[in-house]
């Protein structure tokens, strides 16, 4: 039985949110607990959950916090600190699904349910059309789907080998995805950024899965820094390129304002702080014309 905390990295348990504190992994496993709306805030913008983490991290403060800001208000903040994520249309879906449910909560617990169902169903479809055996390369971390992914794989029978990028500046790829396939016994390599191109060239990969944090119905994602180079680099060697996409949107992505980190995240793991200059857009945009498909929820 395959597992990860970064499945549900959020919980919402007695009326406090609990966060897995993703920084410090992998040498510690520690929760943030979360029991006003400017905390959450706090977690979000400090980087202490990315990904699924502040979906469920919006949701459960809603669910929390809801008597006392609006979900408007709430969607507001929350933009304030992750402009590039779609948490307009989070709010959208929660106050849609309010119209036919009276409790905030029960709306919340069922979508976070459902939404498992949904990752299980998107590998299933992911899983029939790759090779038998699979040599993925993939970027940053989509919060345990690419354990889901083995799990499918090994039911009909295909095997598979993960090239984790280290997905830098916060090291996603080591701390996050290489650990938490290793855990599970999952035959994985880590490997610097800049050597996916020899990799691709010398045939060690045959296809490459990311997540994306908005698409649109042209096909075209946002992701973490450095998928773009990944899609052109898969292009080139005619390598499949496969993005996890949900709840794409007729909107042109180039007008979405990608969010600028603080240029010391990118050298925050030297011993001190030089006060170099450094540029860190912490996602870039890929064109539908490299993305082979999208797999959606």
């Amino acid at each position: 039985m395959f597992d990860s905390p970064l499945l549900f990295p959020v919980r919402l348990k007695n009326k406090k949110i609990f966060v897995l504190d993703e920084s410090l992994l992998p040498f510690r496993q520690v929760y943030i607990e979360i029991d006003s709306l400017d905390k959450a805030l706090w977690v979000l913008g400090s980087m202490k959950t990315r990904a699924l983490g502040q979906v469920l991290l919006f949701f459960y403060s809603c669910a929390l916090f809801g008597d006392y800001f609006s979900i408007d208000k709430i969607v507001e903040e929350f933009k304030k600190r992750r402009p590039t994520f779609d948490f307009f249309l989070l709010g959208k879906i929660l106050k849609e699904r309010l119209n036919s449910c009276n409790s905030i909560k029960d709306v919340v617990n069922n979508f976070i349910s459902n939404f498992d169902s949904l990752r299980r169903k998107r590998v299933k479809k992911l899983a029939d059309i790759l090779p038998e055996l699979a040599k993925i390369l993939t970027i940053c971390n989509v919060n345990g789907e690419l354990i889901y992914l083995y799990e499918e794989l090994k039911k009909i029978g295909k095997e598979a080998l993960f090239y984790v990028s280290e997905t830098r500046p916060y090291l996603q790829g080591s701390r996050l995805t290489f650990w938490e396939l290793k855990k599970n016994d999952i035959p994985a390599y880590l490997i610097c950024d800049n050597q996916a191109a020899i990799l691709m060239k010398e045939g060690s990969i045959n296809c490459v899965i990311v997540g994306a944090d908005r698409a649109n119905k042209k096909g075209d994602i946002i992701n973490k820094i450095g998928t773009y180079a990944l899609a052109r680099l898969a292009k080139y060697f005619n390598i499949p390129f496969y993005a996890l996409t949900q709840y794409h949107q007729d909107t042109d992505i180039n007008k979405i304002k990608i969010e600028e980190r603080d240029f010391k995240e990118v050298y925050m793991f030297l011993d001190k702080d030089y006060n170099m200059e450094a540029i860190y857009p912490s996602f870039d945009i890929t064109p539908g014309e490299f993305v082979t498909q999208c797999i959606e929820l």
